[in-house]
């Protein structure tokens, strides 16, 4: 079934909305972390803004700081809903400006305590961005698959699942999965079909998530497929 054929609500209800509307920012974090946490260190260790420090500890302050402000994820729902900025692109722009204020704020401390030099920064690397797009890609794809997993094994549907992984992701032929599984080869293409719908459906809503218009969803995907490209 096309995107198009599917009809999904100006404002889905996604876990960062209901989140939002709950004020639950535990939930909240742990699932930006979850999904964002790696990318944003392979696009930091990408920059020559590398120089602050360690990866994790920079991403955990930039997250510390941002998501104790009560209103940066509200920010980020008004201009998604005005300008269609999807989350990845809010988070990536906020990022870039801490790591501008980390600069100054390591400037100013050294200027006070008259030690050292600041480290010279340029401005992010294209190929960063590329990078970040692509290891955000795994993780989109990973927790899609993990939804996938747990609503088809919801579903009692647990060797769909198999087969879909096997076929899909290892591509085994349908002509050894039959063997393997018990089963012909058309109710291999049967359960492949049942679990790729399942995970396509994860992964729409992950976009959704993110702000992504419905009208561009079907862009969105064949972007983030094509970002796990080589």
């Amino acid at each position: 079934m096309s995107v198009a054929q599917e009809h999904f609500p100006p404002t889905p209800r996604t876990l960062v909305h209901d989140a939002l509307d709950r004020g639950n920012h535990a939930d909240l974090a742990g699932h930006l972390m979850a999904i964002y946490e790696r990318p944003l260190m392979v696009y930091f260790s990408a920059t020559s803004f590398r120089a602050l420090g360690d990866p994790r500890d920079i991403v955990a302050g930039f997250f510390a700081e941002r998501l104790s402000r009560p209103s940066w994820l509200e920010d980020w729902r008004a201009a998604s809903i005005s300008r269609e900025i999807p989350l990845r692109r809010w988070l990536l722009n906020a990022l870039n400006f801490y790591l501008q204020e980390e600069i100054r704020r390591l400037a100013r401390d050294r200027r006070t305590q008259g030690t050292g030099e600041v480290p010279e920064i340029s401005s992010a690397a294209t190929s960063a961005e590329a990078e970040f797009e692509r290891e955000l890609a795994r993780a989109m794809v990973a927790d899609a698959l993990r939804r996938t997993r747990s609503a088809c094994e919801n579903a009692g549907q647990a060797k769909h699942y198999e087969v879909f992984v096997k076929h899909y992701v290892e591509a085994q032929p349908y002509e050894v999965l039959a063997p393997l599984f018990g089963l012909s080869e058309s109710q291999c293409a049967g359960h492949v079909r049942t679990a790729t719908s399942k995970f396509r459906r994860a992964l729409l809503e992950s976009l959704l998530a993110e702000g992504t218009a419905p009208h561009d969803l079907e862009a969105e995907i064949a972007r983030l497929l094509g970002a796990l490209r080589p």
